[in-house]
């Protein structure tokens, strides 16, 4: 299995933040039983801030029992960060690979260029990118149900600009429940008719490697369910279409809101691992761009498709100003929406200085903030933290013009 990627030391990347690393364990171990000597990667969520032997996070990271993250605002919190415990993991099931973790926060052209250092410092002769579920596919505005692209496409533009060769694979499709069935349908047929899907093979639940990344999840799933993953596993058992309703979690600071919506698992997919270029699907998708900071990931994003992001709700710094990121998906709506933003705006003072929320929820603000519009965003709060804040979004703006 996997005979068909050619590398002899290459680096594996879980191509999305929480369980992908995971995930790509699957591939890790079964190339290093075939003798080969690969090492694993993740990347980091732009939405948190990590930490490795008690230094703060920097593009390229190695990873070492008890890295940690946090969520960046007035008043800092722990997150579960599974990233640690995987060098663990990966030693009791006997392999011996080195971890590292790739940061988003520092822009593209600081990731390239310590990505480019990795691989010469460890003599890697190939890439192989792992996502699962499907979602570093979508096509952008054609696509406007994915939760979490910010990780999978930066991560899929960096390997459009370096000159080491690289591999897509991309398995338990749909099983996020990002992509919609009409949709994996098109982009597998346009991706087969440009040549970008090279081929197509299938994992039993009887196969070894698969047998390793049930061991590995079942060690982790208590301290973060990863639901992907648990369903990529039940396809296996599968035959019959699953239709199944997944929940959409909403968080501002202590509270949580639950948003159900109905998914189809199409049998068809269940068990095939699409391996793709992912040079060649880099160039095709607006949504894979250079960046130079989290907030200009984010905003970038926002403008080509209005979905849920890793970053919504939570935090960033804008020099002394710390933003939160209210830019509520259009899915939430009515009263619900009306709810998350308010309760987000009561306790705004005590976490950040500021927010941001698109023009159409700007009745949301509390009365007395300053606030100043741009394009079709909305900036509240103290008055030269709002500044500051708005003369930042006007640079990105105006870069993407």
């Amino acid at each position: 299995m996997f005979e068909n990627i050619p590398y002899e030391r290459p680096l594996i990347i879980g191509a999305g933040g929480g369980n992908d690393i995971v995930s790509a364990t699957l591939i890790l171990s079964e190339l290093a039983k075939q003798g080969k000597s690969p090492d694993l990667a993740g990347m980091c969520s732009p939405g948190a801030w990590h930490s490795y032997n008690g230094k703060e996070e920097r593009s390229v990271n190695a990873v070492e029992k008890g890295a940690t993250r946090y969520r960046s605002s007035k008043i800092t919190a722990d997150i579960t960060f599974i990233d640690g415990l995987v060098p663990e993991l990966l030693q009791q099931e006997g392999i011996d690979s080195r971890v590292y973790n790739f940061s988003c926060r520092f822009g593209t052209n600081k990731l390239i260029e310590g990505l480019s250092d990795l691989i010469q410092r460890n003599n890697y002769d190939g890439i192989v990118a792992v996502d699962i579920g499907g979602d570093i596919l979508a096509r952008g505005k054609k696509d406007p149900t994915i939760l979490s692209p910010l990780m999978d496409f930066t991560l899929l533009y960096t390997l459009g600009q370096i000159n080491t060769p690289s591999t897509l694979l991309v398995y338990g499709l749909q099983t996020d429940g990002e992509l919609r069935p009409k949709g994996c349908s098109e982009i597998l047929e346009e991706l087969e008719k440009s040549g970008t899907l090279k081929d197509t093979i299938t994992l039993n639940d009887s196969d070894q490697a698969v047998s390793t990344l049930k061991r590995i999840y079942d060690k982790i799933k208590d301290v973060r369910h990863g639901h992907t993953t648990h369903m990529t596993l039940k396809t296996l058992l599968e035959r019959e279409d699953i239709q199944t309703e997944y929940r959409g979690r909403i968080r501002v600071v202590d509270k949580k809101w639950n948003q159900p919506f109905p998914i189809i698992l199409e049998s068809k997919y269940f068990g095939k691992v699409f391996t793709l270029d992912p040079k060649g699907l880099e160039k095709t998708r607006d949504l894979a761009f250079s960046h130079e900071d989290a907030l200009d990931l984010l905003l970038k994003t926002k403008k080509i498709v209005d979905t849920k992001t890793e970053m919504d709700m939570l935090y960033t710094k804008v020099g002394d100003s710390y933003l939160w990121l209210s830019l509520l998906a259009p899915q939430v709506t009515g009263p619900l929406r009306q709810e998350i933003l308010r309760h987000g705006f009561e306790s705004l003072n005590q976490y950040a200085d500021v927010a941001i929320v698109w023009e159409k929820d700007e009745e949301v603000i509390l009365k007395g903030m300053n606030k100043k519009r741009v394009d079709n965003f909305v900036v509240a709060g103290e008055q030269k933290n709002v500044e500051e804040v708005v003369e930042r979004i006007e640079e990105i703006l105006e870069r993407r013009k």
